[in-house]
């Protein structure tokens, strides 16, 4: 039997050193293991927090980008009823308005609920930022120059087409007309000979760039008659597409000018004839031989037409002729000048000055017949929608019908307005 003694002295080979050595290293390790595993664990809870992060974000933009497709589909929606509406209400209307016509002040123009509106169509919390706004622009397309026109299967036809595309090219910047500024985006006549040569071997497939084969663009056919998609196509046909940035419509950051661009001018849809009462005052020109013609007839026509050119009379008229309006409207008297100066037929496009006279048509090589129609069946839909920082834009071509409208061309677009250039709504741009 062992004394308390005995219990106090060590065993052989363990002193009260060595134990407690021991446990200090076990303690060692221990604190070595928490050393390593705190960072992994805080790696992990990062790496956590980051995925729940985008987890998160991935859900709103979600959520965004169905409300933004649920509100454009339905403005899509409404715009091509008003599209079909306006159809049928002129086939109606045709006999008392003394024909069938299009025209910017119909229920798809600017100027009455249809298209340039904006509409709030969801209203949500404004510290959570979910309201969508809809802003809607629509625009004829057969008020603008057929690029299908170059490609004419007339070949007579397609050269005075051709010539006609030139003419654009040279004047849609040009100052010689007093409604433009000088702007180094300008083409002489040489550049816009280049260009156009360009462009025919690019609708041919003859000359294609490697981005663009002539196996991603069919050929025409009677189904099909457009050998390219968009206008936007054509900057692969010719440097100077990019380089003068022919193809946009934007403002010079250095002078101010806003500059003219293509795409607002031309188009790939339609029957090649041109609506003379929405063309762009830059087509009306191209459309003639004579410089004198550029300056007084087109002129005539798009001022008979309602339009206003971009000189101060012409601006200083207009805001009489819309005070003269807003005077009349409060008065209760009915507005009918704008319905006057609509051209309801081709036989008042023959009104205009030199427009009835046989000589000046043949020397212009205009055919009013084969060149010029008062209605239209292509419309372009752009709608854009803004949530916070966020744009999702749709552009739609219909051509309409009595039963409906059907879908050309498509398109999405989406971006963040901070991405965007300050003259197009960027971080710097001024509130609306």
């Amino acid at each position: 039997m062992r004394s308390l003694s005995d219990l106090s002295e060590p065993k052989p080979g363990r002193t009260v050193d060595s134990v407690r050595g021991g446990r200090s290293g076990e303690r060692g390790v221990a604190l070595i293991l928490v050393l390593v595993m705190l960072p992994l664990v805080a790696i992990l809870m990062t790496q956590l927090n980051f995925e729940t992060a985008i987890g998160t974000r991935l859900s709103s933009n979600a959520l965004a980008t169905q409300q933004f497709r649920s509100a454009t589909l339905a403005r899509l929606r409404q715009m091509r009823l008003r599209l079909k509406r306006d159809l049928i209400d002129d086939e109606a209307n045709a006999q008392e308005s003394g024909g069938a016509y299009d025209h910017p002040t119909d229920t798809w123009g600017p100027a009455l609920d249809g298209g340039g509106t904006t509409a709030l169509v969801q209203k949500g919390d404004d510290d959570r930022g979910d309201e969508v706004t809809i802003y809607t622009q629509v625009n004829d397309e057969q008020g603008r120059f057929n690029v299908n026109n170059l490609l004419h299967r007339d070949a007579a036809r397609a050269q005075i087409w051709q010539q006609r595309f030139k003419s654009l090219l040279d004047i849609y910047r040009d100052d010689r007309f007093g409604d433009l500024e000088t702007s180094e985006y300008d083409l002489n006549a040489q550049e816009a000979q280049e260009i156009l040569e360009a462009v025919l071997k690019f609708l041919k497939g003859d000359e294609r760039n490697e981005n663009v084969r002539k196996v991603e663009i069919p050929d025409a056919t009677a189904e099909l008659p457009q050998t390219i998609f968009t206008v936007r196509d054509l900057i692969f046909s010719h440097r100077l597409f990019a380089e003068k940035r022919l193809l946009e419509t934007f403002v010079d950051l250095e002078t101010g000018t806003r500059i003219v661009g293509l795409e607002d001018l031309l188009t790939v849809y339609g029957d090649g004839k041109i609506n003379v009462n929405s063309a762009s005052i830059q087509v009306l020109r191209s459309l003639f031989n004579d410089e004198e013609a550029k300056r007084v007839t087109a002129e005539a026509i798009y001022k008979q037409r309602g339009g206003y050119l971009n000189t101060t009379e012409e601006r200083q008229r207009r805001d009489d002729d819309l005070e003269q309006r807003e005077e009349d409207e409060a008065e209760g008297v009915e507005d009918e000048a704008s319905l006057d100066s609509v051209f309801k037929s081709l036989n008042e496009v023959s009104q205009v000055e030199n427009m009835g006279d046989g000589a000046f048509l043949r020397r212009n090589e205009i055919d009013q017949q084969a060149d010029f129609t008062v209605r239209s069946m292509f419309f372009q839909v752009i709608v854009t929608a803004r949530r916070e920082n966020y744009l999702r834009q749709q552009r739609v071509v219909f051509e309409r019908h009595s039963q409906g409208c059907i879908t050309w061309f498509s398109e999405v677009r989406a971006a963040e307005i901070s991405d965007l250039p300050e003259i197009l709504g960027g971080e710097s741009a001024p509130a609306e």
